[in-house]
């Protein structure tokens, strides 16, 4: 939650073993860029991406504020940030390859690579066979 003092809140951090103890019932901020996060992302969490945070500040909870990114040095220049302006914020150390590892729940993007395009499966169908498109 952010606060009115000029002195920063000091940044916690806590691994994701720490945050899955307390999850879902929490704020999870995840710094990642768009890309990062439309592969795979903790289910409820909110983007924020880093380069995009201090122009988003009306977006971030207005209460404790769990970050995440990758690993965890983007979550820290977050934590930093927001810190710095009186936010109530805590480092999820690990990011979500340490959530991921840990067997906690990731909502993944469908993987559009397996799904063919409308004629794909004619024009394969047909290279198999060694007809090839225009010889018929």
């Amino acid at each position: 939650m952010a606060n009115s003092g000029i002195a920063p809140i000091p940044t916690r951090t806590v691994t994701t073993d720490d945050l899955a103890g307390v999850w879902p019932g929490i704020a999870v901020v995840d710094v990642r860029s768009r890309e990062e996060y439309a592969v795979a992302s903790i289910p409820g969490s909110i983007n924020i991406p880093l380069d995009e945070l201090p122009s988003r500040l009306k977006d971030v909870p207005n209460t404790t504020v769990y970050l995440l990114c990758g690993s965890g040095k983007r979550s820290s220049q977050a934590a930093a940030l927001l810190s710095g302006r009186g936010y109530d914020v805590v480092n999820v150390a690990g990011g979500i390859t340490e959530w991921y590892r840990n067997g906690h729940p990731v909502t993944y993007a469908p993987d559009l690579g397996d799904t063919p395009r409308p004629g794909r499966w004619r024009r394969l169908v047909g290279w198999l066979s060694g007809r090839r498109p225009g010889r018929g």
